[in-house]
């Protein structure tokens, strides 16, 4: 049983049972919602999200366009809300992601793209939801209760529930989609051990540190993204997460002597990209750290790289990525004083509309 009165026990504990949750997570949905794809003729595919939920949606387009090799586009949900405009065709897969399943305008996009005689689908923790019972297909993520306001297991579940939603549509062999979870679920157990005390001597060094840089490319944006705001809302820093691609249209300028910078360097596809920009970001003085695929994978690692476990695909990279940062953000909040469960001014649940 979780001390709850204890700062950050809830967030702690969440963070480790990451790794079981992926194998609970199972199929269910799976099918119909392939099935949906399919029998609706889907050529394009628009994802619907909040916060932690859009950058699992980040992951989702990527996902889509590479394994898939369809259109998938980020929904503007004020189209719905704030507009009042249905902006869907019928060949169209809505995807709507969400922890909760109750955001006001994430549900108005879902009613929108079936007035429009889109597919949707839902992904959610709560199959009661709205948001769950009014899509024509909803998959669970089976997350269990998350209590820390800070999401971190109902993150890496959607994630998981995209890859094995693609996996059915690429028709791969269940056995083959269930020996990967099982690796790595394997992986994030043994990433989950090796990365805590990475986390506290990087907390250390950050101090108080008001700003940081999150840096990847490809799979690694939608980790970039996601471990700037667990940062932002537990640490109150100023972070923000960047494709490196886009980083030297503006994002550089904020890099001055010591300023924390991150380079997700786990994917084996974009990794250059991102390595490409460390040369210039050492010269205006950046404080940097890594995450770094397994020595076999060729090139060198730094003493304040954190090395990932071997073996893990591309696409399954960012389950484990998002890891280090997630602990990162609890230790940092706890050096300064502050309870991650309980970051001031948000609350579990946002109504948006």
């Amino acid at each position: 049983m979780t001390d709850q009165t204890i700062p950050g026990a809830l967030m702690r504990a969440e963070i480790a049972e990451q790794p079981e949750r992926w194998l609970e997570l199972g199929a269910a949905g799976v099918g119909d919602a392939a099935r949906l794809v399919r029998e609706r003729g889907v050529d394009a595919v628009t994802f619907a999200a909040r916060g932690t939920s859009d950058h699992a949606a980040v992951y989702g387009q990527y996902l889509v366009q590479t394994q898939l090799g369809i259109p998938a586009h980020m929904a503007t949900p004020s189209m719905a809300t704030v507009y009042q405009r249905d902006v869907t065709s019928p060949s169209t897969l809505v995807v709507a992601l969400s922890q909760s399943g109750r955001s006001p305008d994430l549900v108005e996009t879902v009613r929108s793209a079936r007035r429009s005689a889109c597919p949707t689908l839902a992904i959610t923790n709560d199959p009661s939801s709205p948001l769950a019972t009014g899509a024509d297909v909803h998959v669970p993520i089976r997350a269990g209760a998350e209590l820390s306001v800070a999401a971190t297991k109902s993150y890496t579940g959607e994630l998981l529930a995209l890859y094995l939603w693609v996996q059915e549509l690429l028709g791969t062999p269940p056995e083959v989609v269930t020996a990967r979870v099982a690796d790595v679920a394997r992986a994030g157990r043994a990433l989950h051990e090796r990365a805590r005390g990475w986390a506290r001597r990087v907390a250390l060094e950050l101090g108080d540190a008001d700003r940081a840089l999150v840096l990847g490319r490809g799979y690694g944006l939608a980790t970039a993204r996601e471990a700037a705001l667990k940062l932002t809302e537990t640490c109150a820093v100023a972070a923000s997460g960047w494709s490196a691609a886009d980083a030297k249209h503006g994002p550089l300028a904020q890099v001055v002597a010591g300023t924390p910078v991150f380079c997700l360097r786990g994917a084996t596809v974009g990794r250059e990209s991102v390595e490409a920009l460390m040369p210039d970001l050492r010269a205006r003085g950046a404080r940097l750290w890594s995450t770094w695929a397994a020595p076999e994978a060729g090139g060198d690692a730094g003493p304040d790289d954190l090395v990932l476990p071997s073996g893990v695909a591309d696409e399954l990279v960012p389950l484990l990525e998002i890891i280090p940062f997630q602990l990162l953000a609890l230790e940092l909040s706890l050096v300064r004083g502050m309870d991650p469960d309980r970051p001031r001014g948000l609350t579990k649940v946002t109504l948006t509309s």
